[in-house]
This record gives C-alpha cells, structure tokens and sequence, in this order.
C-alpha cells in the first residue's frame, strides 16, 4: 500500500477554513492532513466591527478550528511557522521540529504595516486587537480629553473608527466623562477614503463621518508616532494619545529566506489558480497571496470566495488534473458597517444606506459562521 500523503496547512484563515469544510464533507482517501496556526479559533474579519462596538458577543463572531479539523480528520498543531524550505519541502516552526510535506497551502493573512511604537494598535490579527482593547477602555475614561487616530481609508479602517468612536464614547459616558471630550480622526492616507469604491458610496461615508463627529485628516501618509504626535508628510502632525494601525499591509519576513517566487512587497506569487508560481507543490490565498496583474485587494471578501476554489485544486493537484482559475467579481457587494445600527452598501453601481442594511450585513456575518459550525 502507497504511503499517504501529507497536506499541511500553514494558517487557518478565511480560504484554508473552506479546505477544512471541504475534507469534513468529503475524506480524500491516502491523504493526511496537518494545520499549524497559533490559535484553535478564528475570528471573522467581518463581524469584527460590531464586537468593537460592544453590540456583538465575540463568541459568535469565532470559528472553532480545533473541532473543524477534527472533523476533517486533521492534525491540529498549535504553533507558529518561521521559515520554509520549499525544494526540501518542509516548514519550520517556532516550538518543535520542521514539519514535511507533499502539499503546501499557505493562508497565513498580512497584518497591517504598522510600526513598532509605543501607543501602535493593529488591526490584526483581530485577536491581538481585541486583546487590546481594555487598555484602551481605560485610557479612553480618564477625564482629561482622549485623542484617538485611526490610520487606513479602506475598509477595515472605516469601520473600525466607527466601532470605537460608539465603543469609547459609552464607556466615557458610563463612567461620567463628557464623551465630546473624546476626538477621533480618521487618517485615510494618500489613497483618500476608500480607493475602488463608487464616489457616492465615499461621499455617503464622508457624511456618516461628520454626522458621527469622526474627523476625517487629510490625504498625507502618517509617519512613526513619536510623544503624542503622528507626523504627517504634508509637513503637519496630528495629536494622538492612541494610534489604532488598519494602512497597508506587510508579508512576513521569513517568506524571503526562502527559494519561493515572491512578489516586489514580499507576498507569495502565485498564479491565478492559486499555485506558486516557482513551486508545483505550494499554494497560497488569502493576503498573503499575491497575484500580479489580476490585482485582487487584500480583503476577507476576496479570501474568502478563493476558499471554494484552493479546496478544489488541492484535491485537482493530488490528483494530477488540470486547476481551476479563481475569477475575481467585477462587481462585489460591499457592505460597511458604518456604526452599531448603521450600513452603506454598495454593488453594480447601487448605493444603499440605512439601519436595514446593517441588518442585513449581521443576517450574511452570521450565516457565514454558522456554515462552519459542525454538529
């Protein structure tokens, strides 16, 4: 009897979660699997907003990892990767012994750029957020004033400053601290407010910014915070006692001490099936992907329809069928949770805004979780 083969998957994050699910539905037969991340859950990306907030229990917005590969008959090791070797086909890892493979799927996510000063909250991993918050909440209450910057105009930065100008005003209320003595600016870079999206829906964000007293700075690339202040290149500088990072994003830096094809910022280059570019038995997805001239952004959105897709090729690779491509929307829908009780959504050059449009980003967040709960 041939020896199984061994997939190992580095990272559980929006795409390898769909492997998973994958593999729990439907064994491949003479296939062993491993998954090596740090965490035995995963916290949705999209429900992120509404746990910052307050209105969100950050149980329901988790992935059970350690029951999803169970499931799939999985190997879960609890470990960080720090180095690969692809031409001898191995991973290494910060606790134990390199871990060997035949197939490799790479969804390890990239964490914002943010630098390493005092004061610096990113954005992610979500965890490593949250886990920040208390010592947000307690900064924020003091009575004297509580200047707080967001960095980053897309997406995550947009709801993110809207979570906790709802979350920090509460707490200072709920402790008898006037909440108009908190500020937020939102800093949205040189891209301006959300880059790709239709004017209109900026426009309606714009508004819901004023409207919720959130500042939005001009469009200058913020420097390294140093005593209180975040340097701008505009020639001018913006106070903060705390800085929450959600502007660019940064591969990590063992990537590059290996033989694998990488893109110029670093990223894994892989073709649009998925697969690397310089080795047949690697593939990536997520943001940790990079794709070239297809240009696919580093969202949970995009992530997480390559799922489906890294399922099917890894079974096509392991069984010598040719791949399939992943084939990013044109038109995605974008939903914004722009507030607790608030969304703007926007698809096919529609814009929609409203309470009802929050809801209805809670009912798809929360079925999106559910489809990976196992009974």
């Amino acid at each position: 009897m041939p020896a199984a083969r061994h997939l190992l998957l580095v990272g559980a994050g929006h795409a390898s979660i769909a492997v998973l699910r994958d593999l729990a539905q439907a064994p491949h037969p003479g296939l062993r699997v491993t998954v090596l991340t740090p965490s035995a859950s995963l916290s949705y990306s999209g429900m992120l907003p509404g746990i910052v907030a307050g209105g969100t229990d950050p149980a329901a917005g988790r992935i059970d990892i350690a029951r999803l590969a169970a499931a799939a008959g999985a190997t879960l090791c609890l470990d960080r990767a720090t180095g690969l070797d692809p031409d001898a086909r191995r991973v290494l890892r910060a606790g134990g012994a390199p871990l060997g493979y035949d197939l490799l799927a790479l969804d390890i996510g990239a964490p914002p750029a943010s630098p390493a000063a005092d004061g610096v909250i990113p954005v992610r991993p979500p965890d490593a957020l949250l886990a920040h918050l208390p010592a947000l909440d307690a900064a924020s209450s003091r009575p004297a004033p509580f200047h707080l910057a967001v960095v980053g105009g897309g997406a995550a930065g947009v709801e993110l400053a809207f979570a906790l100008a709802h979350r920090l005003r509460a707490r200072r209320a709920a402790t008898g601290t006037d909440p108009a003595t908190l500020s937020l600016t939102l800093l949205p870079g040189p891209s301006g407010l959300l880059p790709g999206l239709l004017r209109r829906a900026a426009s309606l964000v714009a508004a819901r910014l004023d409207a919720c007293r959130i500042a939005l700075g001009p469009p200058a690339r913020a420097g390294i915070p140093r005593a209180g202040q975040i340097p701008l290149d505009d020639g001018t500088s913006l106070a903060a006692d705390a800085v929450v990072w959600a502007a660019g994003a940064a591969a990590p830096a063992w990537l590059r001490g290996s033989a694998l094809a990488l893109d110029p910022a670093g990223f894994v280059a892989v073709a649009p099936t998925l697969r690397s570019r310089s080795h047949d038995t690697v593939f990536a997805a997520g943001d940790i992907a990079g794709f070239g001239a297809l240009g696919v952004p580093k969202s949970g959105l995009y992530a997480v329809r390559q799922g489906p897709v890294l399922a099917e090729n890894l079974r096509r690779a392991l069984a010598g069928l040719p791949l399939r491509r992943f084939r990013p929307q044109r038109a995605a829908l974008y939903l914004l949770a722009t507030g607790p009780d608030h969304a703007i959504g926007t698809r096919n050059g529609l814009v929609v805004s409203g309470a009802w449009v929050r809801r209805w980003k809670d009912r798809i967040d929360r079925r999106f979780i559910a489809s990976y709960a196992i009974p």
